[in-house]
């Protein structure tokens, strides 16, 4: 019984940290639900969104018919628009030893309040950002083939204690002995030449 136990709270265990990073994808979408915030007056409204990361577009309007609104795509000149752009989306990744990276994903947004008549009644600028860490078996199940912003390349490895210290000073060493041999080798044939 004991074996089982321990056996279910090992796999529970290694299991626990694939399920508990949200993708790329997901983690753009809960900056940009933070990021776009609506006045709670307004219940109705046409929304103007860009046809890129069309996973935004849905995760607000998730958000928003959640709250009660009502969202409209197509144009009706009777109702305030909301529109948004989106000005950057990107992941980053930083080692942090040989199996952690640090991610970071960020997505700059602006987005305009345009009542009924087209007059710009507010506009938001946000960049959140969000930095974690993760696993870096599971970089490629967290970021998402179809969308080029959720991909980031790996950065560079950093150098091993055998290149960072075991070459420089070996070059050290042999240098050092060349320039003593020659000067040692030149002296004792400048002193065999003299008569």
């Amino acid at each position: 019984m004991r074996r089982f136990l321990l056996f279910g709270l090992l796999c529970w265990g290694l299991g626990a940290p694939a399920g508990a990073q949200p993708t790329n994808l997901a983690r753009f979408q809960e900056l940009a639900r933070s990021c776009l915030t609506l006045p709670d007056t307004l219940r109705a409204f046409r929304l103007e969104a860009p046809d890129t990361l069309p996973y935004i577009r849905t995760a607000l309007e998730a958000r928003w018919l959640q709250e009660g609104r009502r969202v409209y795509r197509r144009d009706t000149s009777a109702l305030p628009t909301v529109r948004y752009r989106i000005d950057a989306a990107r992941v980053a990744y930083a080692r942090l030893d040989h199996d952690r990276l640090q991610r970071t994903v960020t997505l700059a947004l602006q987005a305009e309040l345009l009542d009924p008549r087209g007059r710009l009644l507010d506009v938001r600028a946000c960049q959140p950002v969000a930095v974690d860490t993760i696993a870096q078996a599971l970089r490629d199940r967290l970021e998402h083939p179809a969308f080029p912003e959720t991909q980031a390349p790996l950065p560079p490895e950093r150098p091993g204690l055998l290149e960072r210290y075991v070459i420089p000073a070996v070059a050290l060493v042999a240098t050092t002995l060349s320039v003593y041999l020659l000067f040692t080798l030149r002296s004792r044939s400048g002193d065999a030449s003299s008569p």
